[in-house]
């Protein structure tokens, strides 16, 4: 359990150091006690299991594709971890040439699930399968329906929970961004029915069904990139409150603002109303031309609301320049201390990249490995000069200093961002009156037309 911990502890600093903010959406949904089969989706490798484990208030059990156990040293650290393999049927008959496959290639891996899930543990499954850089859930296998449904059926495994979780990246390839973590609404195993002829079907498509509600999917990576601009302009157009200095925004406010431009774009493309569909396109027209035109005042819709009243500019100087003052040499200490095995690590997960997921497990892996390095040599030299106290508070020094390092640059920059905003705002007080009055319009416009397309879905529910 020491070791789980630990490592937990090293994941959850790495995804701290590699993502600018990790949200969990939703924990108040897990089932308090009792076995939890988790099902989520598979977008970023290696990455995604680090995020579920880091995660989740109880420990889990991963598993993982039979393949990865080819390899000794890499079978021998996972199976030290606990992780159980699963025989793909793609890879079954890629080995056996393609031969029938056989349906009990994984008793045993079941088996020590099941095993899991006696002692109310938690079972991790990726139930796509495979990792991918695709849009959308790819098919999902039937692994997860079956193992849930041999539990209750076949082992009398009781008061089992099948629980979706989605994980969707602002950018999973790219350092400082942001991911969201949602839980879903979980399938009591024990009272699920079907009349369907294939009950591991049926449970299959519920799984699906699911996770789709926790995650965002496109038909294009066109449109996932398209929808990720409008939903952070649309997050930023719909929300009243200026956003701290100190974190980035909550992407699960982007992330729901997508699902609902999602289901505005299902509604326009069934509305028979001309006009609603055309105040839409000069909505969106509008959108663009404001996004446009504070850009080029250096200013970001965040902070389009931002208060002039001079009473609140000392406030903030001083403010600032105390967190600056005190907690700058630190950062700059943080930043002395890692430079080499951060970059080092980039330079690394740079060679060679074959999928998106690339850069950010090996940033995570490279990183984790050269950084615990540079820590152990550090401590070693500061033990051998000064004894072993001196270098366990040296240890323990730095990685506070990291984070120290990553917060404070970050809320410079936004310090910075938002002097200048202020200042401009000051000289040009009509700017910023007419700039207020545009984002206000839009806001009310972009309301009624979700309004109008809600009123409209309802009335054709009822029709």
């Amino acid at each position: 359990m020491m070791l789980y911990a630990l490592l937990r502890g090293i994941a959850g600093i790495a995804l701290r150091w590699f993502y600018r903010r990790i949200d969990v959406d939703g924990l108040d949904r897990l089932p308090a006690r009792g076995p939890l089969l988790l099902v989520v989706n598979h977008p970023n490798a290696l990455v995604d299991a680090l995020l579920v484990g880091w995660a989740m208030p109880r420990r889990v059990t991963l598993t993982a594709k039979a393949t990865l156990f080819q390899n000794e040293t890499l079978s021998r650290l996972l199976r030290w971890l606990g992780v159980v393999p699963l025989v793909r049927a793609s890879d079954a008959r890629s080995a056996e040439t393609g031969a029938t496959v056989d349906p009990r290639r994984n008793a045993r891996a079941f088996e020590a699930l099941r095993s899991v899930l006696r002692r109310n543990g938690a079972v991790v499954i990726f139930p796509e399968g495979i990792s991918h850089d695709q849009p959308s859930l790819a098919p999902l296998r039937t692994g997860a329906a079956r193992i849930a449904l041999d539990a209750r059926d076949e082992a009398s495994i009781r008061n089992l929970h099948l629980v979706p979780i989605g994980l969707t990246f602002e950018r999973k390839d790219a350092p400082r961004t942001r991911v969201l973590v949602q839980i879903g609404h979980p399938i009591a195993v024990d009272a699920w029915r079907t009349d369907a002829e294939s009950p591991v079907i049926a449970l299959t498509h519920e799984i699906e069904t699911r996770l789709r509600a926790v995650t965002l999917n496109y038909q294009s990576t066109d449109d996932a990139s398209r929808a990720a601009v409008l939903s952070s302009l649309f997050a930023s157009l719909l929300t009243d409150e200026l956003p701290s200095l100190g974190a980035a925004r909550n992407y699960a406010l982007d992330v729901s603002t997508a699902r609902r431009i999602s289901e505005a774009r299902r509604a326009l493309l069934c509305s028979s109303d001309q006009e609603v569909r055309a105040r839409a396109d000069r909505l969106l027209r509008a959108l663009e031309m404001f996004e446009l035109r504070v850009s080029r005042h250096r200013i970001v819709v965040d902070d389009v609301n931002i208060s002039t009243e001079g009473r609140n500019a000392v406030p903030f100087l001083l403010r600032e320049g105390w967190i600056f003052a005190v907690a700058g040499p630190v950062a700059i200490w943080g930043e002395l201390n890692h430079w080499i095995p951060f970059h080092a690590a980039r330079a690394i997960a740079k060679r060679k990249i074959e999928s998106a997921s690339d850069p950010a497990m090996r940033t995570i892996l490279a990183g984790s490995l050269l950084v615990l390095a540079f820590y152990v040599a550090q401590s070693a030299l500061v033990a051998t000069f000064g004894g072993w106290i001196p270098a366990a508070l040296y240890l323990i020094s730095l990685p506070l200093a990291a984070d120290v390092n990553f917060l404070l640059r970050e809320r410079l920059r936004r310090a910075l961002r938002r002097a200048r905003t202020y200042l401009l705002f000051r000289r040009r007080p009509k700017l910023k009156a007419s700039l207020q009055q545009e984002l206000r319009t839009l806001k009310a416009e972009a309301l009624e037309i979700e309004r109008l397309l809600q009123r409209a879905s309802t009335s054709e529910a009822t029709a």
